[in-house]
């Protein structure tokens, strides 16, 4: 039996594998394609939504920068609300804020009195068409619709049936209202479109995608598209509102294109749609579709030239060798031409060659020594040559090669950078590495081209860096400084830092600061500065002293960073840490913290102080009925009366649901006084939470239980948890008699 294989069944045998490996190569092709598009999908679904979270970000902060403003009128107008009076403060304001058309400020019935656009006096505009709809007395930022025009006098409001198109003049009007003599008015804030269109085409360009602004109710507020109209609402027929749906949840059910994104504002009624632009994102997809699909076909038609290429190549690589002698000439003249040394390592007996040209790099005559590993350790630089093997062993062991920097000492006794390649050429049959060959080349001039480039970049960095002489006069500074500051260097050089203080830090504060320049040569601290404009900012400083060769003081360096924003957070992170998120009174751990604080003061005092446990009757009927959205409302009107209620001396804190303690401190030394005293303020406190809460389905009302206990070092322990056990076990006494009811805890009663 013979095993050999007949021609004609190796060409059949070949074919078959041909014919495989061409299916194999489509098949693969199909699937990379389908992951390339899930892939461009993803990345630019991404990056929509980090486009989405920064839009709503900016918008945000515009309008927390709006509410800002407007809370700042009453004060700045001396509670005035008089056109003279306040029509300087509404021209500063809108100053400082370009993407605002005009302020006008409002009576309770929607008639503009006062105006920086003195033609809007007299106009009436409908409260009822801002959102979110107000509960209570707490005054809320609201968005209005969109408004056709430039300002009120010569404007109309957008509604459903008559939308406005985007690119028609238009503002977007923004109402909070606020307080004058007690008597409370309206703020109105016109929001430029084209100051958002303008900047959110900037960082979206339409050909992108389309950025929107919806109203929580589903009414359009901006959009880049100059096809939609502001003011039309996203409902319709085809898609109407569904019972219990929010139109968040509505825009996202209705959201097509898996490319489209909507984030929903953290603290305000709008959200956020970009709608990217599915073409032009899947486009790159596409082209490497073709890219591929011609690849296909090219390998198709080359795989049956295969064989003649081989052949070809075959013919060409004998050509190579022969011309290879020649090419080596060539390659010493380039060699000697650019002054680069050739060098071999024999690993084996450790033996090194270099040609002359390495010696001459050196400033050496050739042959001047014989080269070996501790010569060249002796001529590099001490820090270059620690772990110069080590680290030419470790990078032969992961790619064959090395490639090192050093610095080497001259004939001259001068150092200069030499950076020196080499590739292995000769492994044993265990893949060890035998004989290694490569160049030394000069980087000298490079080396240092580099170091003044990388000072310049340095000097140019996030930080803000002043340089002034030993006079204090200023010198030098990078635009980081400008950034910060608002000074430019042709403003600040020649003057003195003294142009940034803000009146903040007293005399000693600067006198400690010299005297640890002095001193030290060194401070660094925070530092509280006025920009150029005026507005004061927090700085974290570090700042040098640079003296020459006799230890004479030739100039000061200051480095800084703006720290405001860090600052403000670590204030709100107290706030978090110590505050009740919903009704903004103290919670339980700074309740503890300022009752073990007191008892501590009883064991050296003699005053008396008193707890009071408050708890709501029937408060979960209204979650059960209304919703917990209503029960939150009732609790911050809860929290705002039991403020009203109190002293500014005394502590109220929410523990819970609705369970609230308050906290009296000095009630003098009688307890019969102390004891009329928590009374009557218990009685207030249940007259106040007893009147009617405004709530979205109506007024509301209930009442409450307070427990009341009275303690000072004589009568009580210092145990805080206790005392809150007394208070807690009257509340209940107070429940038993009837709720609505104020019972102070007996501790002669079983």
């Amino acid at each position: 039996m013979s095993f050999l294989v007949s021609p004609k069944k190796k060409v059949i045998r070949y074919l078959f594998v041909t014919l495989f490996m061409v299916g194999l190569i489509i098949g693969l092709i199909i699937a990379a394609l389908a992951n390339l598009r899930q892939d461009a999908i993803q990345t630019h679904r991404h990056i929509a939504t980090l486009h989405a979270y920064t839009l709503e970000e900016h918008f945000s902060q515009i309008l927390q920068h709006i509410s800002l403003t407007m809370d700042r009128i009453p004060p700045l107008s001396h509670e005035a609300p008089l056109q003279e009076k306040i029509f300087p403060v509404f021209m500063e304001l809108l100053y400082n804020a370009p993407y605002l058309r005009s302020l006008s400020l409002l009576n309770d019935e929607g008639v503009i009195e006062v105006s920086s656009h003195e033609p809007n006096i007299g106009k009436r505009i409908h409260l009822e068409n801002f959102l979110p709809t107000p509960f209570g007395e707490m005054p809320l930022l609201r968005i209005g619709v969109p408004w056709e025009g430039r300002d009120f006098d010569n404007a109309r409001p957008s509604n459903i049936q008559k939308p406005i198109s985007s690119d028609k003049i238009s503002f977007l009007p923004l109402l909070k209202k606020v307080y004058f003599e007690k008597r409370a008015y309206y703020i109105v804030a016109n929001l430029n479109t084209d100051y958002l269109a303008n900047r959110y085409t900037t960082m979206l360009p339409i050909e992108q995608g389309i950025v929107s602004l919806w109203r929580m109710d589903g009414i359009l507020l901006f959009s880049t598209d100059y096809k939609k109209e502001l003011g039309s609402s996203h409902y319709g027929p085809t898609h109407p509102p569904k019972p219990d749906e929010d139109f968040f949840e509505h825009l996202q059910y209705h959201t097509q294109n898996p490319l489209d994104v909507s984030k929903l504002a953290k603290f305000l009624p709008f959200i956020v749609e970009i709608q990217t632009n599915e073409a032009n994102a899947l486009g790159s997809w596409d082209k490497e579709r073709q890219k591929l699909v011609g690849i296909t076909t090219i390998l198709i038609l080359l795989s049956g030239g295969l064989a003649l290429v081989l052949i070809v190549r075959y013919y060409l690589e004998n050509e190579r060798q022969k011309n290879q002698l020649s090419y080596e000439k060539q390659f010493r003249v380039a060699m000697e031409a650019t002054q680069t040394g050739l060098w071999t390592w024999d690993l084996h007996t450790n033996y090194l060659t270099w040609d002359s040209q390495c010696f001459l790099l050196l400033g050496y005559e050739p042959n001047a020594f014989e080269p070996s590993w501790d010569k060249i350790v002796e001529l590099t630089h001490p820090d270059d040559a620690k772990n110069m093997l080590i680290s030419i062993q470790e990078q032969i062991t992961a790619h064959s090669s090395f490639l090192i920097e050093r610095r080497m000492r001259t004939a001259l006794k001068e150092w200069v950078w030499i950076q020196v390649r080499g590739k292995v050429i000769e492994f044993s049959q265990e893949h060890e590495p035998l004989f290694l060959t490569g160049v030394y080349i000069n980087i000298d001039a490079q080396k240092k081209a580099e170091q003044l480039h990388l000072s310049a970049v340095a000097f140019e960095t996030q930080e803000a860096i002043l340089i002034t002489d030993a006079k204090e006069k200023i010198v030098k500074v990078n635009e980081a400084f400008t950034r910060i500051t608002g000074y430019s260097d042709h403003e600040i050089i020649g003057q003195t830092p003294r142009v940034l203080k803000s009146g903040y830090h007293d005399k000693a504060f600067y006198e400690t600061m010299w005297k640890a320049l002095h001193e030290k040569g060194f401070w660094q601290g925070e530092l509280w500065n006025k920009r150029k404009n005026g507005e004061i900012y927090a700085e974290f400083i570090t700042i040098t002293t640079i003296r020459d060769a006799h230890n004479k003081t030739t100039h000061f360096i200051a480095n800084f960073n703006d720290i405001t924003t860090h600052k403000a957070a670590q204030q709100q992170i107290q706030e978090l840490a110590y505050y009740d998120p919903l009704t903004h009174l103290a919670n339980r751990r700074l309740f503890d913290e300022t009752l073990h604080d007191i008892l501590c003061e009883c064991s050296d005092e003699k005053h008396f102080s008193a707890l009071l446990f408050i708890d709501l009757d029937r408060f979960k009927e209204l979650n059960d009925t209304y919703g917990h959205d209503a029960g939150d409302m009732l609790l911050i009107q809860v929290a705002s009366r039991l403020k009203e209620g109190i002293r500014e001396s005394d502590l109220v804190a929410r523990l819970g649901g609705d369970e609230f303690v308050i906290l009296l401190k000095k009630l003098g030394n009688q307890q019969n006084a102390a004891h009329h005293l928590t009374q009557s303020i218990a009685r207030k406190i249940l007259s106040l939470l007893s009147k009617p809460y405004a709530l979205a389905h109506g007024n509301y009302m209930l009442g409450a239980s307070i427990g009341c206990t009275i303690f000072n070092n004589q009568i009580t322990s210092t145990n805080g948890a206790a005392l809150l056990k007394e208070a807690d076990l009257a509340m209940y006494k107070a429940k038993e008699k009837g709720r609505n009811q104020i019972y102070f805890y007996d501790k002669t009663a079983k």
